[in-house]
């Protein structure tokens, strides 16, 4: 029965991205490697939720995405590779996905992003963010920042909130 509403969904993702014409993404679970897999869910829900806010992309829902690779019988855990995004991204019908990495060595967070193009595998944008303190610090704002360096390229020196836009400021 379920098998029933994988086509209507994804129907709907494809539709809502046409109309909007923005890219369809969806953002695999971040590995975690110095932070509990629980830390790292909740940095990659933030990574997603600053990538929604920016306005840029129209994105899967997670819920909806593990619904989705579930039903399929495929497991994300562990899927890190751009072979392994590549084959998620077409089950949930994003045109390209998101993979990373969260590392944490003493005081310093390292961020790892890449943007993959689900159609060629080829890797889009690639971004490593660097945050240096609390944990609590780099979900609250380091990870607005690692978003803004994978869609910009640039490292933020101020980021400026206006509603749900964010601007760089260049120093």
């Amino acid at each position: 029965m379920k098998h029933l509403f994988i086509i209507p969904i994804l129907f709907l993702f494809t539709l809502t991205s046409l109309l909007s014409g923005q890219t369809t993404v969806a953002i695999v679970d971040f590995e975690g490697k110095g932070v509990s897999q629980t830390e790292s869910s909740a940095l990659t829900d933030r990574f997603g939720s600053e990538l929604f806010n920016l306005g840029v992309f129209s994105l899967i829902e997670r819920s909806q995405m593990n619904d989705i690779l579930e039903e399929q019988g495929f497991q994300q855990t562990g899927c890190v590779s751009a072979e392994c995004a590549v084959e998620v991204g077409k089950m949930v019908g994003a045109e390209q996905i998101i993979t990373g990495s969260i590392s944490h060595i003493g005081n310093v967070f390292s961020v790892s992003s890449k943007i993959v193009d689900v159609e060629s595998g080829r890797i889009l944008k690639m971004s490593t963010y660097d945050f240096e303190g609390m944990i609590g610090d780099l979900l609250r704002t380091g990870m607005r920042n690692a978003v803004l360096k994978l869609v910009s390229g640039k490292t933020p020196e101020l980021v400026v909130s206006t509603g749900s836009l964010y601007v760089l400021s260049d120093p």
